[in-house]
């Protein structure tokens, strides 16, 4: 390779490429598969946890979230939808509207009564036995527990031979 050619190749490679900026494109829920119909045996905070998780992977906006939420809706929870629609103007209102009616109804003393009556059973595992303790703390108001204290109720609820160890 001769200098001119050296020269000429570190030009160009030097040059600024044009640099493209990527266009914002907003997902929509057309290939999410979670639906929720408003019977009280669905999980009302498991929908709503897949379709935040569905929204936040193809960089949906609230306002595409809030117009597409009837697509996932069937049932009770649709005719239900089409009675609040009008008042319910942003995503995080539809959120909060859906587990004040479709979500769990018990008090907090409830809930600790729930809690410390589930101690582990000595078939079921571990991780799966902190699932349900931490479904339950999620049922709380928020920040009526530190997690020390979830961790220190979870603790004392496991099976003495997992205690133990």
């Amino acid at each position: 390779m001769t200098t001119e050619q050296l020269l000429l190749l570190i030009n160009r490679l030097s040059q600024a490429a044009p640099v493209s900026t990527p266009t914002h494109i907003s997902g929509n829920f057309a290939k999410c598969s979670t639906r929720f119909d408003g019977h009280k045996t669905r999980d009302v905070l498991a929908f709503i946890d897949a379709v935040e998780v569905y929204k936040s992977c193809v960089n949906m906006s609230d306002d595409v979230a809030l117009r597409g939420l009837p697509m996932l809706l069937t049932g009770i929870a649709a005719t239900w939808w089409q009675g609040v629609k009008d008042s319910t103007p942003t995503w995080q209102d539809a959120l909060e509207s859906l587990k004040q009616t479709f979500g769990p109804r018990l008090p907090a003393h409830r809930i600790f009564r729930i809690i410390f009556e589930r101690e582990q059973r000595i078939n079921e595992t571990t991780d799966l036995f902190v699932c349900h303790i931490r479904a339950l703390f999620a049922q709380l108001p928020q920040r009526s527990l530190t997690e020390e204290v979830q961790l220190d109720m979870t603790y004392g609820l496991l099976n003495k031979r997992i205690r133990e160890k």
